[in-house]
């Protein structure tokens, strides 16, 4: 018989050197759990490409349309500005033609002639004249809203037209310039820090030119060509278009000094014209900025997010709903 402590076969192993049932059990149980583990990393593993997939498919697709984007707002802004300088710049040279041919013949005594070179020269101007004249009157409205929308609206990284509940904020038109008696004499565009805003008050009635909007320019550029058009032109008008005139009416003009007043006013209107100019270019720079190319943090998953926070560096499209601090080139 053997002896118990002289190292027999354990109780546990059954007698035969196999594990026990309950031993395999645990063996099989620990391998389940073990193949769940790994399947378990690769189901993270999974997710997580898919994710980071997904977001970069979304990057390339949000820069193709900042893309398309820049280069529809780049144009519409390009060919609006252009017009309309094309617009204002015609009518303005050709009043200022009409009263370069004006005063020359006045200084020959050339006034009455009608064969002079001053006479026929201002008699072919005065048509163009008054139909580049009729025709900004006509269209200055839509004009504006040009420059608002294609301009000014695009420029500004702070509007928001989702957030934008409220309308008829800017009442500036050329009918409400005069209510307030703006004066195309005194009141100048600025640039200067704290004088780009021209407050105008009359009779309860106010109003906020502000020179940092392509759109107040063009209007202010209108009203005052229009009421020069009809006062000081007035009498040159009717010398180019070969109506009856005395001498006398002439002479009196002169006299009374009303050329030096009308070559003041008409330099003033080149002054904001080039005025315009500057703030409309500026505005458009100030488009290209916004859809220039970012740096290589705002590629990163979650960086961007976390950067857009603070600042819109990452952001060159408006998203509905954020906010963002309004700034200003020029």
């Amino acid at each position: 018989m053997s002896n118990p402590e002289s190292g027999g076969t354990p109780a546990s192993s059954g007698g035969s050197g196999k594990p026990s049932f309950w031993q395999r059990v645990k063996n099989a149980i620990l391998n389940a759990e073990n193949e769940l583990s790994f399947l378990k990393g690769l189901g993270v593993i999974s997710v997580l490409g898919t994710l980071i997939a997904g977001y970069f498919q979304y990057l390339s697709s949000y820069e193709d349309k900042v893309s398309t984007q820049a280069k529809e707002d780049m144009a519409a802004a390009t060919t609006a500005f252009t017009d309309t300088s094309s617009a204002l710049a015609t009518a303005i040279t050709l009043q200022g033609q009409l009263f370069y041919d004006f005063s020359r013949a006045a200084m020959l005594n050339a006034a009455g002639d009608t064969n002079a070179l001053t006479s026929r020269d201002a008699h072919d101007t005065y048509k163009p004249y008054e139909d580049a004249s009729d025709s900004l009157r006509e269209n200055i409205n839509l004009i504006a809203r040009k420059m608002e929308l294609y301009l000014d609206w695009p420029s500004d990284p702070a509007h928001d037209p989702a957030n934008n509940s409220a309308l008829g904020l800017d009442p500036i038109s050329t009918s409400f310039l005069g209510a307030v008696d703006f004066d195309c004499d005194v009141d100048m565009p600025s640039f200067a820090e704290g004088k780009s805003v021209l407050h105008k008050e009359k009779d309860g009635k106010k109003l906020d030119i502000d020179w940092y909007s392509a759109k107040h320019h063009v209007l202010t550029i209108a009203y005052c060509f229009d009421v020069t058009r009809k006062t000081w032109m007035e009498i040159v008008r009717q010398w180019a278009s070969q109506s009856s005139l005395g001498q006398a009416e002439m002479a009196k003009f002169f006299t009374d000094k009303n050329d030096e007043k009308l070559q003041a006013r008409l330099d003033k209107e080149v002054m904001r014209l080039n005025a315009f100019m500057i703030r409309a270019m500026s505005e458009i720079e100030a488009i290209r900025v916004k859809y220039r190319p970012n740096g290589f943090y705002c590629h990163l998953p979650g960086v961007r997010e976390v950067i857009n926070i603070f600042s819109r560096v990452c952001m060159p499209l408006r998203i509905a709903g954020t906010r963002a601090k309004a700034y200003r080139i020029g």
